[in-house]
């Protein structure tokens, strides 16, 4: 059975690891089966937890029900790469590099993070966990690694398939008239694995009942126009993000002291926060006097920032993207609440709705019953994109499409 995944992000330094660790020693102590595994490459969940952890779940040490483990992409290179390399390394070498040389290039460039997330698939479906909490690298980088399932489903998948199609027809000629190493089935078989367990992944990212992204923040305005971006970008690839989480709130009665500046600053981004994240769960979370480090001291966290909350259970699950019919045809809406200013591209290739904001892009595949409908326009409103399509009829493929997004500025 899958387990929940509940993925914890933000800016780096706003304390993540902290908050996912006590998430998942909260859910742990009403009896759910939990493991915390740490994303980023510079890992402190051992540092957090007090104890050591290494890349296999390791059992934290006062809580019954509770593992971490810290995904270390050499070990999963070690572990799963080994047919990929000894293959790669061959072609390199005819290609003329060597030694270190070729062990080096022989890691393609996105391998680390595809098996980063083969091996977070694994622990959601494969490891019997009723939550896995995912403590993710800061924004800009979790971004990457949660925009790749859906790259990986697309364009890299048909080129797998290209190209095993070629190595078929081309291995009974190696030797004789083909020099170039050809990959075996044995390569393939290892490919098929990763692609196998993002795929699931995928599915499971895609599934807002199951699925969610907590946002940290520190009540800061750098950090909060951050926040505000990640939630657009999040929604852009589906994932619903069901709660922001502000820490180190400074206590009120720092007003009129030395530190009355940061707390006039933090007055003022909470109640920007609020404005902004409007029908989005807002929690926040004091300055702890004393350092949290340990079971005892996640443990005291997490009900201070849960109380009596399971923190498994999600505080929304509604999709950001969804498909509709309605009497003007067929549409596609995905919830872009912070993308007013930014550059809003769409094009149609196909089954696909190639969506760009900023400086990320989305291929979207569009459901059966959108075949052979032209788009016939978009709309941004109130933080929602809209993209309309008619009855079945000549294709729009690769033409960009024309959008009013006058309302959303």
């Amino acid at each position: 059975m899958t387990a929940q995944l509940l993925i914890v992000g933000g800016k780096g330094g706003v304390g993540k690891t902290t908050i996912a660790a006590a998430t998942a020693l909260g859910a742990s102590a009403r009896g759910r089966r939990c493991v915390v595994a740490s994303v980023d490459r510079a890992h402190s969940l051992g540092d957090v937890l007090g104890q050591p952890v290494g890349p296999e779940p390791t059992p934290v040490a006062g809580a019954d029900t509770l593992w971490a483990v810290e995904i270390d992409p050499q070990a999963e290179l070690r572990r799963e790469w080994g047919t990929l390399q000894s293959y790669f390394g061959r072609l390199l070498a005819y290609l003329g590099a060597g030694g270190a040389e070729a062990e080096e290039m022989a890691v393609l460039p996105g391998m680390e993070e595809l098996l980063v997330l083969s091996r977070l698939s694994q622990l959601a479906s494969e490891a019997g966990f009723d939550l896995c909490v995912a403590d993710f690298a800061p924004t800009a980088s979790a971004l990457r690694y949660l925009s790749f399932p859906s790259l990986a489903g697309g364009a890299l998948g048909k080129w797998i398939e290209w190209d095993r199609r070629l190595a078929r027809l081309l291995r009974p000629l190696e030797g004789r008239y083909v020099h170039m190493p050809v990959p075996d089935d044995r390569v393939y078989l290892a490919i098929d694995r990763l692609v196998s367990r993002i795929a699931g992944l995928r599915e499971l990212l895609a599934d807002g009942q199951r699925t969610a992204v907590r946002l940290v923040m520190l009540a800061e305005r750098v950090v909060l126009a951050e926040t505000r971006r990640a939630i657009t970008y999040l929604n852009l690839f589906g994932l619903n993000t069901d709660a922001v989480v502000a820490n180190r709130l400074l206590p009120p009665d720092v007003e009129l002291g030395y530190l009355q500046g940061w707390w006039l600053i933090q007055e003022r981004c909470m109640a920007q926060a609020r404005q902004d994240f409007a029908g989005l769960r807002l929690l926040t979370l004091p300055w702890q006097a004393g350092e949290i480090v340990g079971v005892a001291a996640l443990q005291g966290l997490s009900e201070a920032l849960y109380s009596s909350r399971d923190p498994a259970l999600l505080y929304s699950t509604e999709p950001p993207l969804t498909f509709s019919a309605d009497e003007g045809g067929l549409a596609l809406s995905v919830a872009l609440p912070h993308a007013a200013g930014e550059r809003l591209d769409l094009r149609r290739r196909e089954q696909e709705l190639i969506l760009t904001v900023g400086g990320w892009r989305r291929t979207i595949a569009l459901p059966d019953s959108f075949d052979g409908r032209p788009v016939t326009g978009a709309t941004f409103r109130e933080g929602r994109l809209r993209v309309g399509f008619g009855p079945p009829s000549a294709t729009d493929e690769g033409r960009p499409i024309e959008h009013d997004a006058s309302a959303g500025h």
